[in-house]
């Protein structure tokens, strides 16, 4: 099984989710939040790893023409359903895209929880760069490297095979290696946000850490150059 074949298994789950539970909440909060802030009404926005379309239908009621991609077919078949206006549009197709030219234009490039699963991360950052117009923005998330409850993780995972999802991890990063990594293809960054301190470890390290060391994701605003 890959990261397209488990997150297509668990599409109707991971959906509810946004329902019920306190994380999904925080995550639908923090990426809105930095939405309003930067996304305008008419900007052309792609989201690269869509799921059930959460934010894609977010943006097209603020007036975006979006765009979503996902590579499970069930969780685009949830996008289809939930489909509330014609300035949104679903496509399942895997990454790296096999022809980012037919996407170039983009105002706004959004990728959530999505660029850990990719096996070939480097194209697909170079695909977005591509796709995006001069002074475009890139706005994803990362797993936090240094984050402590994510050591932890890989440990239990090591020892007990769970989480399951943990299976289909290929990259973490840090914010500062992150930053560098987008710098070199011609973006600066504007904000990051950490997040994600609801698992047990997390929820008391809070108290005493800095953010960078509990939250277990950053989602980072980037602009081309």
């Amino acid at each position: 099984m890959n990261a397209i074949e488990f997150h297509d298994a668990m599409a109707i789950q991971f959906d509810r989710r946004y329902e019920s539970s306190v994380a999904f909440g925080e995550r639908v909060r923090v990426w809105t939040t930095l939405f309003d802030r930067y996304i305008r009404p008419a900007d052309r926005v792609m989201d690269l790893g869509c799921g059930s379309g959460v934010f894609c239908r977010y943006l097209a009621a603020k007036g975006c023409r979006v765009t979503g991609i996902d590579g499970s077919v069930a969780m685009i078949r949830l996008c289809d359903q939930k489909k509330t206006a014609d300035e949104v549009c679903f496509v399942v197709q895997s990454l790296p895209l096999p022809d980012s030219v037919a996407y170039a234009g983009q105002d706004v490039i959004i990728a959530s929880s999505l660029l850990e699963y990719v096996d070939d991360l480097a194209l697909v950052l170079q695909q977005t760069q591509a796709m995006l117009n001069t002074n475009g923005l890139l706005i994803v998330s990362m797993p936090n490297r240094i984050s402590l409850y994510r050591r932890v993780e890989r440990m239990f995972f090591a020892i007990t095979g769970y989480p399951r999802y943990f299976a289909h991890l290929r990259h973490v990063s840090t914010e500062a290696d992150f930053n560098r990594q987008l710098a070199t293809l011609g973006f600066e960054v504007i904000e990051t946000v950490f997040f994600s301190s609801y698992d047990p470890l997390s929820r008391w390290l809070k108290w005493i850490l800095p953010p960078p060391y509990v939250n277990n994701l950053f989602v980072s605003v980037y602009r081309k150059r």
